[in-house]
């Protein structure tokens, strides 16, 4: 379940029915932060598709987005573990895909990786500004999340239907039992994803850093700092394809810490060594380090904009054993319930 979106501006209209297809589920996808990704160089101009009922003008950063990498066809790579989650073998800089994130980066300093790997996977997109507003870009994922279909088989039969609507999910993580309730699919993800990283309110990090763009980028920097401390991630281990293809494998995995039934083909589940919800590997801090600390790799202002979706919608509540969300919170966002 890929925790799953937030734009930082309303999104180009592109003629990419796939993109659609690969949203269709909100199970097994990871958070995405930044406006949706055009295919080809010519696509963003004077295209025309509604995406989740966006329907957006063609705007300045649009045309931008014509100097970043792009897809070399107009579909995604149907061999990808995910629709649209690695379509490295059709993108102009595939080739980097398949090498360490530091190295590739290292060769085009001050570069944006979300805008070198543009599209590479349905969640790498960049974002508007160096200077970004991540609380409008966070309320914007937020509303997108909540507009995305739901596949019934899934186990969510009913997309966002309110605070406290959804199910109650206990997580067993890292020797300790925290619960959420799950107003939508992608929460599945995103509380166990936004708590393990230290994101969450009440765990140290104020929503008020969130309006000034150069305070949160540098508690961004902070915390992927004190990860790769903690960690200690070599080069080999953080190649984008692998980021883009584990993504699926973290899903199942969070699925098997909430004892929930995972989603999946056969080689994620054998990889995510899931079997049934009482045979399964569950997620691990590390696992969700690694998958954050490659967005700090693509630059700091990617893995800030991750962090302050997690922040805004989500406060740790009772000791730190409850996962709450909004109103429950200290502070939410300007968005209705």
């Amino acid at each position: 379940f890929k925790p799953l979106l937030t734009a930082e501006t309303p999104r180009p209209r592109c003629t990419v029915p796939m993109f659609a297809a690969c949203l269709t589920s909100a199970v097994a996808v990871a958070v995405v932060v930044g406006p949706w990704p055009c295919l080809a160089e010519d696509d963003c101009v004077e295209c025309d598709m509604k995406m989740l009922q966006l329907d957006a003008k063609v705007s300045d950063r649009a045309k931008a987005l014509r100097q970043c990498g792009h897809l070399t066809q107009a579909t995604c790579d149907p061999h990808a573990n995910y629709p649209c989650s690695n379509n490295c073998p059709i993108h102009t800089h595939g080739h980097d895909c398949y090498r360490p994130v530091t190295e590739v980066m290292a060769e085009h300093p001050g570069e944006d990786g979300y805008c070198y790997f543009n599209q590479t996977g349905f969640w790498v997109s960049p974002m508007a500004s160096p200077e970004p507003d991540f609380m409008a870009s966070s309320v914007l994922g937020i509303l997108n999340l909540r507009a995305l279909p739901v596949d019934p088989a899934a186990g969510y039969p009913l997309s966002y239907q309110g605070l406290h609507t959804g199910p109650v999910l206990t997580y067993h993580f890292e020797g300790k039992i925290i619960t959420t309730q799950a107003d939508a699919p992608h929460y599945s993800y995103d509380d166990l994803y936004g708590y393990s990283l230290g994101y969450l309110q009440g765990q140290g990090l104020s929503s008020d850093l969130v309006r000034n763009s150069s305070a949160w980028i540098a508690a961004s920097k902070q915390k992927c700092d004190e990860i790769q401390q903690t960690y200690n991630f070599q080069n080999h281990e953080l190649v984008l394809a692998d980021w883009l293809d584990y993504n699926a494998v973290i899903s199942a995995k969070v699925a098997c810490a909430a004892r929930l039934p995972a989603a999946g083909d056969s080689a994620v589940l054998e990889k995510a060594k899931f079997k049934s919800v009482d045979d399964c590997e569950p997620v691990t801090a590390r696992d969700f380090a690694k998958h954050h600390y490659i967005k700090c790799l693509l630059g700091y202002p990617n893995s800030a904009s991750d962090g302050a979706y997690l922040n805004v919608r989500a406060c740790l509540l009772d000791g730190g054993t409850r996962i709450g969300h909004f109103t429950d919170c200290p502070f939410s966002p300007d968005v209705s319930f």
